[in-house]
């Protein structure tokens, strides 16, 4: 969990606090007027649980202080852009991360992307794509939409195309070795990365295996013109906008970009793996 997510929890906690304790209550005599359990009223204190917009209203009713209400609500808004969970993105098919992401793409101008586990997914290939897109579909229990979810993600890729953006990839050779398709597949797949570091407005670096590790973010990340970094989660997709941790990201990724192979280096890594894929 990012930093400025636990602080806006925190924050949003403390003022609630801060509400209950102005008003004489305990959080026992609170949780009885608001019918709640004590244990409640104890997370949402501690950031622990995050309140709804409702939750803060009878909160702030219960404390005589329904004029606090709105700029708490204010801030809830704020957390709730950071942290928007799948399901909620999801609810009418897999297409609806996808659509999003292509908004966000439209806009920005340059981005760097950093992946350890999978190709950065506007340099997947269809059947690559079909096959994240399934794994992601059964392990949350969806069942829809995944083949328009398949296109819309193709149709992002017109972007790589257009002059006027730049695109910084970075990727940990392990990243070419790890199967998500058949051996064809994923031969055609190394070959599309190969047409796509061609590009001029396009780099494309490999963190090779030999390489002395400078540093280790653990998760990809996208950074949008220095003003948005999303990560994914297994649970949610975080969208962090404070200037504070775009710069932390940033500054990770010029520290895995040292240790990179570009140009011919890299095409050399991509061979290398193809040859593994092609061996008899």
């Amino acid at each position: 969990m990012s930093y400025s997510l636990e602080r806006a929890r925190h924050e949003i906690g403390r003022s609630l606090r801060e509400l209950r304790t102005g008003a004489g209550l305990t959080g026992s005599q609170l949780a009885v007027l608001l019918g709640w359990s004590q244990p409640k009223i104890s997370r949402m204190e501690t950031g622990r649980q995050t309140p709804t917009s409702r939750d803060v209203q009878t909160w702030a009713e219960a404390c005589g202080r329904e004029d606090s209400a709105g700029e708490i609500i204010n801030r809830l808004r704020v957390l709730e852009s950071m942290y928007v969970e799948w399901r909620v993105q999801e609810r009418t098919g897999m297409q609806g991360p996808q659509v999003d992401v292509g908004a966000r793409d439209a806009e920005a101008k340059s981005r760097r992307v950093y992946e350890c586990s999978v190709i950065p997914g506007i340099l997947q290939t269809e059947p690559y794509i079909r096959e994240v897109i399934t794994r992601y579909a059964n392990f949350r229990g969806a069942s829809v939409g995944v083949e328009e979810a398949v296109r819309k993600r193709l149709e992002r890729q017109d972007l790589l195309y257009d002059k006027r953006r730049k695109f910084r990839f970075l990727i940990t050779e392990a990243v070419l070795h790890t199967r998500y398709t058949g051996r064809d597949a994923m031969v055609d797949q190394l070959d599309r990365l190969t047409a796509v570091s061609s590009l001029s407005n396009v780099s494309l670096g490999i963190i090779p295996f030999d390489q002395r590790v400078l540093f280790d973010p653990g998760h990809g990340f996208w950074i949008h013109d220095d003003r948005l970094v999303t990560v994914e989660t297994l649970s949610a997709e975080l969208r962090l906008t404070h200037p504070t941790e775009v710069e932390q990201y940033t500054r990770a990724f010029d520290l895995c970009a040292r240790g990179a192979r570009y140009g011919r280096d890299a095409r050399a890594l991509l061979v290398r793996a193809i040859d593994s894929l092609t061996e008899d």
